[in-house]
């Protein structure tokens, strides 16, 4: 039996339902416009958090979970999907000309109008009244006015060559109100919508006709301009010649983009030097920025004024990345840098680093170790700070010298402490993006590819130049099937080096 704690207003329970019903409806709503134009994953996720939500507030044995359901919905929404998404757009054709669902395909192509041999043409004015349009076609005889509505209507214009003030509700348009919303009345279709009037230009108007025809049944679209017919192939609407519709669709390719850059030589060749060249970039700045870290601090804590010279070591961490990098750019360039003018006076010459690849990845790693070592130097500061001073005294009780000391103790305790941040920056400078970037955008680039990869490009960058820089290639479902690749690697190397550093801490 309930005793009067137990029991719930009839209230809470009426507003509780509300909410419900309000929820689901509104999901449902939003997951029928988006499955409309095909976006299925978009939909399915919605729907998965949308349940979710709803089993764990109605359901009382789910309680405890209530405090954090929110956060684990928008973890899903904003970390999960897109994931999800990424691995889905790595089995599509996605790119350019392959960008729309199908259904968006179809409705833009049908959108698009013809002018047949019985066309009229007219000059306009325009008018609006509270957010509707309509124009006034001058030389149609008698002159018309068409609304967006459907609406069509003869006008005496009594001799008069300008058009009136004002038709009904609506107003004349000047000149200044007709030039912003040009490109967006060219699309509207006014009058008969069978033979709908659309904009041509800013004086001329014309009837048209509706160009693409889609027919469901054969799953095939027809050009009436031409009487040509369009089938569906591979995300395209293509004719018998093998000429293709504009946009196509976002169509599932399976594994041909994994296939493409396993198996493709001209592909294949480049994107393991990048490879190669991701992991020693990697490798190197982690460790060398790790020495330098390390170094400062066994040499540096422990002398007077440590505080000062600790605020003058960490200066580069906290000064933005892009400043630091462009600086750094600025002063190795060999004609007019501090540093290129230096090596010249001092051996005649200075090092192409912007065009040379090995002088350009040495730069890279030069500068990412002047941006992380400070890190490293409070890391390994705190970690130094950690380790027992009792396996010291012992050590030198035992007569173990400075360099013993640090190879026995010091080290293997300090890797123990600092293995999971070294792990974390080493994925970290494995897709460290900004500096590659802002130094040299990846360059030099190699020669003989038939995709833009820079010597000093990492997988990120070129990922990126695979599918947002260059407009002639932009391939997202190529670049996205790389960077499922890529996210694997990163995966399993870090469940390595996970169960490493486990190792090392069990060890006795």
């Amino acid at each position: 039996m309930l005793t009067r704690h137990d029991r719930v207003p009839t209230g809470a329970y009426a507003r509780a339902a509300v909410v419900t019903v309000a929820v689901a409806v509104g999901a449902l709503w939003l997951m029928q416009r988006l499955l409309q134009d095909g976006l299925v994953l978009l939909a399915s996720t919605i729907g998965a958090v949308t349940v979710f939500l709803l089993v764990v507030y109605l359901r009382r044995r789910y309680s405890a979970m209530r405090w954090m359901a929110i956060g684990i919905a928008l973890a899903a929404m904003f970390g999960v999907y897109p994931i999800l998404y990424n691995v889905y757009i790595g089995f599509t054709n996605m790119g350019n000309g392959h960008l729309l669902s199908k259904q968006q395909s179809i409705e833009r192509l049908e959108s698009q109008q013809f002018l047949d041999d019985d066309a009229e043409t007219f000059t306009w004015a325009g008018y609006q009244a509270d957010g509707r349009h309509a124009i006034l076609l001058l030389d149609a005889d008698p002159p018309r006015f068409v609304t967006d509505d459907g609406g069509d209507e003869a006008v005496d214009l009594a001799g008069s060559a300008d058009p009136p003030e004002a038709i009904g509700d609506y107003s004349l348009m000047a000149p200044n109100q007709v030039l912003p919303v040009l490109d967006a009345l060219a699309t509207v279709d006014f009058g008969d919508p069978d033979r709908p009037v659309r904009i041509q230009s800013f004086r001329a108007a014309a009837t048209s006709q509706q160009r693409y025809v889609y027919d469901a049944d054969t799953d095939t679209i027809t050009d009436r301009s031409t009487d040509v017919v369009y089938t569906v192939r591979e995300g395209a609407w293509v004719d018998a010649s093998g000429s293709e519709l504009r946009p196509g669709f976002i169509s599932f390719v399976g594994e041909d983009n994994f296939v493409r850059y396993l198996t493709n030589e001209n592909l294949r060749s480049p994107l393991l030097r990048v490879v190669l060249w991701n992991f020693s970039f990697a490798f190197f700045s982690v460790a060398l920025s790790f020495v330098v870290g390390l170094a400062v601090s066994v040499l540096f804590d422990d002398l007077p004024g440590r505080r000062i010279i600790r605020a003058l070591l960490i200066i580069p961490y906290p000064i933005p990345v892009l400043v630091s990098v462009l600086i750094w750019r600025s002063m190795l360039n060999p004609d007019l840098g501090t540093i290129g003018e230096l090596l010249t006076n001092l051996f005649g010459s200075s090092p192409q680093f912007f065009l040379n690849p090995w002088w350009t990845r040495a730069a890279l790693i030069l500068v990412n170790i002047w941006l992380s070592y400070p890190y490293f130097y409070v890391v390994t500061s705190g970690g130094l700070r950690a380790i027992p001073g009792e396996l010291y005294d012992a050590a030198e009780v035992d007569g173990a010298g400075a360099w013993k000391r640090f190879r026995h103790i010091t080290l293997p305790q300090l890797i123990v402490i600092v293995m999971p941040l070294l792990i974390a920056s080493f994925s970290f400078n494995f897709n460290n993006f900004n500096l590659v970037y802002i130094f040299n955008e990846g360059d030099p680039p190699m020669a003989g590819t038939i995709v833009p990869i820079g010597h000093t490009d990492i997988l990120i960058s070129f990922v990126y130049k695979l599918a947002f820089v260059s407009s002639s290639t932009a391939d997202y479902g190529l670049g996205a099937a790389i960077s499922v690749a890529l996210f694997l690697v990163v995966g399993t190397m870090t469940v390595f080096q996970i169960r490493a550093t486990r190792a090392l801490e069990d060890r006795p």
